[in-house]
């Protein structure tokens, strides 16, 4: 049993040596997030593929159109949704009231989630509207992809050439290699059924 000066020299120990533990200053309210950079648009004119009279694209900008216009296009086919073109965090212009600008005719055929799906109506659209004009058609999306894979499936009915063929041909937009080529290093080939 300890004395009570033991006890009261214990007692001063830990007391003595508490003021030496650190304790840390209460955390400061976390600064509020500022609000994410809207990003400088992209020019879609740098990553475009040219496929006859078609140019495939992503978003293009106003400066993009009117240099397309210049370049002789005639026309645009837009396959975003609505939600996407209203946005002006995505698309920072009115992108129909630009091409009524600059003389361009303007179609839109969503393609994009349950409410838009990639259907025949609008491949039926899109070659409606290609054999209506020779002029160069700009096609786009917001990447490029959906407008991509709408016009491999135009290839492939109007153009006659293979799913294989259609989807190599847009290598460039990044179509092809198809991703479980690029994640198992083993190369595929579409056939018909």
């Amino acid at each position: 049993m300890r004395s009570p000066t033991q006890f009261l020299l214990a007692v001063a120990s830990c007391v003595a040596l508490s003021g030496c533990v650190t304790t840390p200053a209460p955390s400061a309210a976390p600064a509020p997030a500022a609000a994410a950079p809207v990003p400088a648009p992209v020019s879609a004119r740098t990553n475009a593929v040219v496929r006859g009279n078609i140019i495939i694209a992503g978003q293009p900008t106003a400066d993009d159109l009117a240099a397309w216009r210049k370049e002789g296009v005639r026309g645009i086919f837009n396959v975003r949704t609505p939600t996407e073109m209203a946005d002006r965090n995505v698309v920072p212009f009115d992108e129909a009231a630009a091409a009524g600008e600059l003389g361009l005719t303007y179609e839109v055929q969503p393609i994009g989630g349950a409410a838009h799906p990639f259907s025949p109506a609008v491949l039926e659209a899109f070659a409606a509207r290609v054999q209506a004009g020779s002029e160069p058609l700009l096609l786009h999306c917001g990447t490029g992809n959906r407008a991509g894979q709408l016009y491999a499936a135009y290839a492939v009915k109007y153009l006659g050439k293979t799913p294989d063929e259609a989807m190599r041909d847009l290598e460039p937009l990044g179509l092809w290699p198809l991703p479980i080529e690029r994640m198992t290093g083993i190369e595929m080939k579409l056939v018909p059924r």
